[in-house]
């Protein structure tokens, strides 16, 4: 299992993908904190990472292509 952790790490580093960032100890207490507020004292996280943006994620033609197939969705209006 670690062998194929290290080969996909390998692969995504040679795709260009950036290495996944260390998220800062203040924010982990700030989500820590508002996970306890919302749920209780008796909750714990067990893992948190930084996501992409929805905007680094997805390449343009990719939008272009959802925004034409949502435009043509689009019914005439009854009067």
């Amino acid at each position: 299992m670690a062998l194929n952790m290290k080969a996909a790490a390998a692969a995504a580093m040679e795709a260009g993908q950036p290495e996944e960032e260390e998220i800062a100890p203040e924010m982990l207490a700030v989500i820590a904190a508002a996970v306890t507020a919302f749920l209780g004292a008796n909750h714990s996280i067990r893992s948190a990472r930084m996501l992409q943006s929805p905007d680094a994620a997805v390449s343009r033609w990719t939008r272009q292509g959802r925004a034409s197939v949502l435009a043509s969705h689009n019914l005439p209006s009854k009067r």
